[in-house]
């Protein structure tokens, strides 16, 4: 990659005697021109690039240039201060840690950034109290560099604290306790987020803290039904929200294949219990979303090797399956729509509106007619029935009068009014 600066263009090279000699300058000199330069670009950087060029800066960093690198920490940039750290924490001497410890207390942003960085690879008790302030910081890398390196202490005032601010009503508090737990990594703290992503607003991002603690799949064979719904339901959030919450490269942080390959062989038991349905609502889902993402450039056009080359394992291990089991899973979503849980109910019409699925049409027909229907659950089938062209066989006026709700009455009217003129067309 050539950058303005040659010897950031060099450390990023393939030379590797130059990318060596870059290094060597960068970290000795130091030359902070260069190190500016590579900072101001670390966004269009590839990865497996970055790595290569930061393992090489590490490698030059000893005991007798340690004065140099309080020179770089000045100046940061994502993913970087993982290898000054690891650099200095390789030394590991008592005059550097009692520095970090000074730049944690009294240090700029990018300064307190490098310290809990350094702090997650060298356990240091007294720093703990210093963590666990700068975890209330507004900067997101900070913080959870913070809730690492608290961590690895097992320092419980901090882990109560947050775990504590996870019962809030306020759900960008929620998900700051999230945040931090998942990155504290006491896995006890799974179900208790689980419960908090229930009956978020935020559901997607909770979903994703969970997925950042634990491997989600682990849970779908609980003894616990509720954990085990609970976690279908974090999977299909997490689904829900990529790429608009969650970039895609999450496929490979989150297991998104494991979580599938895992969701297959369960469907495929005879023993399949009332989560069936659920199960194959997810499954549907991730067919219709990874077969878009595999089908249009416009979602992979920027994305690295190993994101795309598991992109396409997911679609085969998707696409592997046969006619027969598809059907089967279409026909235990076509029985949740009788499901008592609401949420899965319109979870199971959102996967019907994406499909466009004629089958589904008479069911939910039947759905929007059944007395004592949420209706919220009504609203979405009618406009689903409205965008496959079938609401002329049901009076509008019926329709609409099952909806109470001022701003879904008026949603559903549109889309009725729509209908109507399209069907006419035809």
């Amino acid at each position: 990659m050539r950058l303005e600066n040659k010897t950031a263009s060099d450390l990023l090279g393939k030379n590797r005697e130059k990318s060596k000699a870059a290094a060597k300058t960068i970290i000795n000199t130091p030359d902070i021109e260069a190190w500016q330069c590579l900072l101001e670009n670390s966004d269009y950087i590839f990865s497996y690039i970055k790595e290569k060029a930061g393992r090489a800066l590490a490698n030059e960093i000893n005991s007798r240039n340690t004065d140099k690198i309080f020179e770089l920490v000045k100046y940061h940039a994502a993913d970087w201060d993982e290898y000054i750290a690891e650099g200095l924490a390789r030394i590991n001497s008592r005059d550097i840690t009692g520095k970090m410890l000074s730049l944690l207390t009294d240090g700029s942003l990018e300064e307190k950034i490098y310290a809990t960085r350094y702090f997650c690879l060298v356990q240091y008790p007294p720093a703990s109290e210093g963590l666990f302030e700068v975890s209330k910081s507004y900067c997101q890398q900070l913080k959870n560099n913070a809730a690492e390196a608290l961590g690895g202490l097992k320092h419980r005032d901090s882990y109560n604290h947050y775990m504590e601010q996870l019962k809030s009503g306020d759900e960008w508090d929620k998900i700051e306790a999230a945040q931090f737990l998942a990155n504290y990594g006491n896995k006890d703290a799974a179900i208790p987020i689980l419960e908090a992503m229930e009956n978020s607003g935020m559901a997607e991002i909770l979903a994703g803290e969970i997925a950042t603690l634990i491997d989600i799949y682990e849970l779908f064979e609980e003894n616990d039904e509720k954990t085990r719904a609970l976690a279908l339901e974090a999977l299909d959030n997490i689904l829900s929200g990529i790429p608009e919450v969650w970039p895609l490269r999450v496929i490979l942080d989150f297991k998104i294949y494991e979580c599938l390959d895992k969701l297959i062989n369960i469907s495929k038991e005879v023993r399949r219990g009332d989560l069936a349905g659920r199960s194959a609502q997810i499954l549907l889902k991730a067919r219709q979303k990874f077969g878009m993402f595999v089908g249009n450039s416009q979602y992979t056009y920027d994305e690295e090797r190993d994101i795309l080359a598991e992109l396409d394992e997911i679609y085969h291990l998707l696409m592997y399956e046969d006619e027969k089991f598809w059907n089967i899973q279409h026909q235990r979503l076509i029985k949740e729509l009788e499901a008592g849980d609401k949420k899965r109910k319109l979870a199971a019409i959102s996967v019907f509106n994406e499909m466009e699925s004629q089958e589904s049409l008479p069911h939910l027909i039947k759905l929007v007619l059944k007395q004592n229907e949420d209706e919220a659950v009504i609203s979405e089938a009618i406009l689903t029935l409205a965008r496959m062209g079938h609401t002329a066989e049901i009076d509008r006026d019926l329709l609409l009068s099952r909806i109470k709700d001022p701003n879904l009455y008026a949603v559903v009217k549109n889309s009725l009014s729509g209908s109507v003129s399209r069907e006419g067309n035809v």
